[in-house]
Order: C-alpha cells, then structure tokens, then sequence
C-alpha cells in the first residue's frame, strides 16, 4: 500500500498546500479520499493517473475536502475512467445531484466526445459507523468522529499493514481505539502554533492569518480540530508506528508542532507535506 499525501492544508488558499486529499494505491487499485482543492492538479504532478481512480471516500462535506470534486469527476472521466463508486456522510448525494444539475449542458456536449459510462451513473452509498468496504486486497472501515458537521475517519487494512486517515476531529477516545495498531496515522493538527511568513509572501493570504491567533480564536478552533499535542496523545494511546500531522493553515511553526506531538508520542512524527508518499 503507497499511500500518497495530495493535499495537506486548509480552506485558505497557499500554493503550498492544497486542499485535503489523499491517494491510496493497493496493486492494481487506486483510492481516493477527499477532493479538496487542487486534487486533479496534484494528482498528475505525483503521478497518480486520475482515470485509475473508480473508488472515493469522503469524510465530509466542507470545501476544503470536496471543491475540486466536479473538476477531477469530469476530467478522470474524459481521460478514460468508466466508473466511479463515492462513499460519504449525508451531503454526499448533494453533491452528486450538483453535478448534474449545474454541468448537464458541458457533459451533454463531452458526450459527443466520450463514452457515455462514469459519469451519470456514478453510485453512492451512504457512510456510517458501520461501513465496511471489501476490495480485493484490501478492507475499508469507518468511524465518526467529532467535527461540526457528520464527519468520518476511515482505515485501510491490507495484509502488508494498516492506514488510517482521522479526517478533521477532536480529541475521543474511540478514535485511538479505531486507529489501535495502524502503521500509519494520518492526523488533523489544525491547532498548531504559527511562524513568521516569508517576506516574498507576506500580506498573500488573510492577513489575520499571519499574526499570532487569539485565546479566543484558538478556543474555538480546538472545538472542531486536534493540536499536535493532542494527536501525539491519539497516537501514543493508539500505539500507532508513524503519525503524520496534517491539515495545517499557512505559516504554521511545524519544529514546534513536532516537539509538542512528541511531548505524547515517542514513534516516528512527520509534518505532511503536499506529494508526501509513505509505504505501508
């Protein structure tokens, strides 16, 4: 299993980070999880064919996890992809609906040009803290964890080892009871502390972005999201090898975010970066 970092960041745009995606490749199978913004994008820049992908997993409907879902549907589609099966909370099959609805005109004329198979038959099936996926080599399953909206981590076992994707939560104990004995934990550290910008860079995104958050902003930002000292917590009570921080906002201090995920974990910590490839 190559499980391959697409997009690593937030809803505020940088060029280094995309929005959260990520692919997993199982032999001849390719997974998608979230769409975020800049997917398709990053997909051919790491060598992930867009037309190989005919299973997707959602963990929620915000648009950092799913804006670029009508681009990489219609272009997978005219690069060769014949079917697409979608997995993902309620919410899921208005997305699909949208698809329809807003591009029926563009897809009626790329018909001409294509074959008719993955794009309006594309099945959804609902996630719930039930949901397990059977591949050929591999099994998905699927937890809800605590964000603003229904939200789902998911977890990949095959018979090399074990993947699991926390999707944007807090801190709960069921999540490390999810994620017990994974290979890799891929995990929400949105509360992390910020860096001075580089100069060539400084006043490019919201400016409030570049200067230290408040007491309150940061309060309410832990009602939804995990510090990297709360993930290393997750991690160390799941006895997890590797866990990789992600879903960072720009200019993020990520030495300190390691320090303080190691002030819990003592495995291997990673800051994710965008085309970060990592083997299970």
């Amino acid at each position: 299993m190559e499980i391959t970092v697409l997009g690593t960041g937030s809803p505020v745009p940088t060029l280094e980070r995309a929005g959260t995606s990520i692919a997993i490749e199982i032999d001849d199978e390719t997974l998608l999880v979230d769409c975020g913004p800049g997917t398709t994008h990053r997909c051919i820049e790491h060598g992930v064919h867009p037309a190989a992908i005919e299973t997707l997993f959602f963990t929620h409907q915000h648009m950092d996890h799913n804006a670029d879902f009508f681009h990489f549907v219609i272009a997978s589609w005219s690069l060769g992809r014949e079917s697409l099966t979608v997995y993902g909370p309620p919410g899921t099959d208005r997305l699909l609906a949208a698809l329809t609805d807003v591009y029926r005109e563009d897809i009626a004329y790329r018909k001409r040009f294509y074959d008719n198979t993955g794009i309006e038959d594309i099945e959804w099936i609902e996630t719930d803290d039930d949901l397990v996926v059977e591949g050929e080599d591999w099994r998905a399953s699927a937890l809800r964890v605590d964000h603003s909206i229904e939200t789902y981590a998911y977890r990949f076992d095959t018979d090399a080892g074990s993947f699991v994707f926390s999707a944007d939560t807090t801190p709960i104990s069921s999540l490390s009871e999810f994620a017990a004995g994974a290979d890799v934990l891929l995990q929400d550290a949105c509360v992390a502390r910020e860096t001075t910008p580089p100069r060539d860079q400084q006043g490019l995104v919201w400016e409030r972005l570049t200067e230290p958050m408040s007491d309150a902003q940061a309060d309410r930002l832990s009602r939804t999201h995990c510090s990297p000292a709360e993930a290393g917590e997750i991690a160390a009570e799941a006895g997890v090898e590797t866990l990789v921080l992600t879903h960072l906002l720009p200019y993020r201090d990520t030495d300190a975010m390691v320090e303080e995920a190691a002030s819990a974990f003592g495995g291997e910590i990673v800051v994710a970066e965008d085309g970060m490839t990592l083997s299970v």
